[in-house]
């Protein structure tokens, strides 16, 4: 499945379950549908279909048995790129599941079209590899035709597909990485090698988006839904893609300071949340403030922070109480690179960062000035 390198869910959110070497496994809400359809479909049509005359009990049994390896699975296939990234020197802040599959949080690209390849290459082999160990499983083990044939010839089939579909030469999929890979080997250009594996991959997700229309109109309307979902999906990120890595490379040799906001609205740790909405958020439309008492910054606190508190609980909950406490996480020195700054944002999920300059606030950058910056270079330049 795709590694991000920005956020497709802007806040952190979900459901964190657990940690494998330092990477947070986190589950979107949206993942609950995708995982009870696949439930169901296995239980109430594959496992019926292959293995008949079972009770209903036997077959829900199984089906929770191969849904849940196969979410293993593409965990696995996650952490394969990820402990690569790793390797390479690349942080990984958390693998999302979602309804889509899973992606690997990565904070930057490869440094080189080698680190790219073997980053990119290793997510389809850990596929092939589970197709290996769940067919030799199924078959050392389960010698007769039982119910653990069946899931296991499944498991098989699904990996073996994860990784084919994985290697359609189009980003963000891992085979459109490795045609990057090789094109910026070729190029020694990392944007035009970015462009031609973009463009494959947005023709590719039309041509999903076809078939799935081709789909509905043969009478599969939940495969056809499906395949578009999916192809606007990867046509999004394809196209984002692109765009995220232009504004990253033109960011380069460019200073925090000379984008700064260096007047900056800043609230007490003690206010309440609802007069933070009232006379802060609705008031001056920004969408996050730095915290601020007896001149020492505290934190941030962002919309975010507010997102999921009743209108009641506002009324009696501080800033101090949901802000982000400061740290290196969320501030830069003047000095630092933007390109440094916006890997920060996206490794940390962040729409904002405090400037720093010898314990003092110095002023603050904003993901939406970082965009507005951007146009109004490429308006100059053209």
């Amino acid at each position: 499945m795709p590694e991000e390198t920005k956020n497709p869910a802007e806040s952190s959110g979900g459901i964190p379950l657990f940690k494998i070497g330092g990477i947070q496994i986190r589950l979107d809400y949206s993942w609950f549908i995708i995982f009870a359809l696949i439930l169901w479909s296995l239980s109430a049509g594959y496992f019926p279909r292959v293995f008949p005359g079972r009770s209903a009990q036997l077959y829900w049994a199984a089906g929770a048995v191969a849904t849940f390896f196969f979410f293993f699975s593409i965990i696995a296939h996650e952490l394969a790129h990820s402990f690569m990234a790793i390797r390479s020197g690349i942080k990984i802040s958390e693998i999302r599941l979602f309804i889509f599959g899973g992606v690997a949080r990565i904070s930057e690209d490869a440094r080189s079209p080698q680190e790219e390849l073997k980053i990119a290459l290793v997510g389809p082999l850990s596929s092939f590899a589970l197709a290996l160990v769940f067919w030799l499983t199924g078959t050392l083990v389960f010698t007769d035709q039982t119910i653990g044939t069946a899931i296991f010839r499944y498991l098989t089939f699904i990996n073996l597909a994860l990784g084919i579909f994985n290697l359609v030469p189009g980003f963000p999929l891992d085979g459109g990485r490795v045609l990057r890979a090789i094109w910026w080997w070729k190029t020694g250009s990392l944007t035009q090698a970015t462009k031609v594996a973009s463009d494959i991959g947005k023709w590719f997700a039309v041509a999903l988006i076809l078939l799935g229309a081709l789909q509905i109109f043969a009478g599969a309307l939940i495969g056809g839904l499906w395949l578009i979902f999916i192809g606007m999906f990867l046509r999004g990120i394809a196209e984002g893609g692109y765009q995220d890595l232009v504004m990253r490379q033109a960011l380069q040799g460019v200073q925090v300071q000379e984008v700064s906001v260096k007047k900056v609205v800043s609230v007490s740790p003690d206010l309440t949340l609802e007069d933070l909405a009232n006379r802060y958020f609705l008031r001056f439309g920004y969408k996050g403030f730095p915290v601020i008492a007896d001149g020492r910054v505290l934190g941030l606190v962002t919309l975010k922070n507010l997102r999921d508190i009743s209108e009641k609980e506002r009324a009696e909950t501080v800033v101090q109480d949901v802000m982000i406490p400061v740290g290196d996480d969320i501030r830069v020195a003047p000095e630092d690179s933007l390109t440094d700054a916006f890997k920060k944002m996206n490794l940390h999920q962040l729409d904002h960062l405090v400037v720093m300059e010898g314990g003092l606030m110095a002023g603050l950058i904003t993901k939406t000035g970082l965009f507005r910056y951007m146009e109004i270079k490429r308006i100059l330049n053209d």
